[in-house]
């Protein structure tokens, strides 16, 4: 059990861990106006805004904090030079939500339901419950599953590429040192970019790169929906608390054994 949780905590943490945040560059010129609560906000303001604190004025945090009400679902692809191919799809309804992670023909799902954590393993059809998880699987935000902000990524650029995308960039922390890079040239450089068509406020790639690897991840499914988490009906499927429950009965026997030949 524990060396699948160590798995299923890594591929989570290869969702996680390209969490970025960006910034946006208007090239519309035009004033036009948004209403929030009982104020009405013209773009030339909002660009003046923009200006004191760019970071907090960018299509990555709009659409990132557009998730926040938990009550989506998405899909992401991700290739890498040094991994297999990846398909995570995740659906979050408040503090209920389901992970389904596709690596290679490594095939894993998370659910959390009501505080409590399922594990399921489809390569051995085994599945693992566990009524007092980790914290950290708890009250999660968005953004551990789905490329979200984090406070301590640094704002770095927003440029138009040759294709016409919109381009926002970041630094986040180094996995190993925690440190936030000053410039691309750093060794510890960990580089997300995030991209939009210019008519788009949700990211239609991003790419990280860092320590020599290079991955491209596309939101190939997104959708604003009220969804009911619940795990499937398991009928034939071995229930892995039992199984190592038996294997350490069996342990403690062996060793019962073993010292009684020893006398």
């Amino acid at each position: 059990m524990k060396k699948f949780i160590a798995i299923v905590c890594a591929l989570t943490l290869s969702c996680s861990i390209f969490a970025s945040c960006g910034k946006k560059k208007s090239d519309d010129k035009d004033s036009k106006t948004s209403k929030t609560g009982d104020s009405v906000t013209t773009e030339d303001e909002t660009s003046s805004k923009a200006e004191e604190d760019p970071a907090e004025h960018t299509r990555t945090k709009a659409f990132y904090d557009s998730l926040n009400d938990k009550k989506f679902k998405l899909t992401m692809v991700t290739s890498s030079d040094m991994y297999e191919d990846s398909t995570t799809t995740v659906e979050m309804n408040g503090d209920n939500y389901h992970v389904d992670m596709v690596e290679g023909e490594m095939h894993y799902e998370i659910f959390v339901i009501d505080g409590v954590m399922y594990s399921l393993n489809h390569n051995y059809k085994t599945y693992y419950k566990d009524e007092n998880p980790n914290e950290m699987y708890l009250n999660v935000e968005p953004g551990m599953y789905t490329m979200g902000i984090e406070s301590d990524y640094v704002f770095v650029s927003s440029e138009t590429t040759d294709d016409g995308m919109i381009c926002e960039k970041y630094y986040g922390p180094d996995m190993f040192t925690g440190l936030v890079a000053t410039s691309d040239e750093d060794e510890n450089a960990t580089i997300f970019k995030y991209y939009y068509n210019n008519d788009s406020t949700r990211p239609e790639k991003i790419e990280y790169s860092t320590h020599d690897m290079f991955q491209t991840t596309k939101i190939t499914e997104f959708s604003f929906e009220d969804i009911t988490i619940e795990v499937p009906e398991l009928k034939g499927w071995i229930d892995g608390n039992d199984a190592d429950a038996a294997v350490d009965d069996y342990s403690v026997a062996d060793d019962t054994v073993t010292e009684e030949i020893a006398e």
